[in-house]
């Protein structure tokens, strides 16, 4: 798991599908539920005083997991509701993810796809189920997600290498 703050009104949690697993999270059983329990517990585990109306982006994929966008919207509705929180979600399913990478000494290029725009170098899965399960922890551990909307504008001119 892992979150950015980039402040009070913008906030990216990252669940790896391993975290997911472990706090039994079930997106197919009673959504609003299971997000209910979810943002509880982000809230007390970063300790964030989540208030006001939230624009929420899910971006789902198989292989990684769930990528929470959370923006507020306006702080109005504190004035109108108090400390409460409400949110409108979107959700985004199977979810197209690149990997920006900046060493490519660890890639099996036969397992992946290379991409170049810009001096930076990104990689995408040909096939999930040929990479073996630490090959993916350590691609995580070295490239930075690429996804949603920021993926739509890399892809303009983006040039596949391999």
């Amino acid at each position: 798991m892992k979150l950015e703050v980039f402040n009070l009104n913008n906030i990216v949690f990252y669940l790896s599908k391993e975290y997911l697993n472990k706090i039994h999270f079930k997106i197919d059983v009673d959504v609003e539920k299971e997000f209910k329990k979810l943002f509880i517990r982000l809230k007390n585990i970063y300790n964030l005083n989540l208030n006001g109306y939230y624009e929420v982006i899910v971006y789902i994929n198989d292989l990684y997991g769930i990528i929470i966008e959370m923006e507020k919207d306006d702080d109005e509705y504190i004035k109108i509701f108090g400390d409460t929180l409400d949110m409108k979600i979107t959700f985004k399913f199977d979810c197209e993810i690149l990997y920006k990478i900046e060493n490519i000494d660890f890639i099996d290029f036969s397992k992946y796809n290379l991409y170049y725009k810009n001096n930076n170098l990104y990689i995408s899965i040909k096939d999930k189920y040929l990479l073996e399960k630490n090959e993916y922890l350590n691609l995580l551990e070295n490239s930075k997600l690429v996804y949603g909307s920021d993926l739509k504008k890399l892809k303009l001119n983006l040039k596949k290498i391999r």
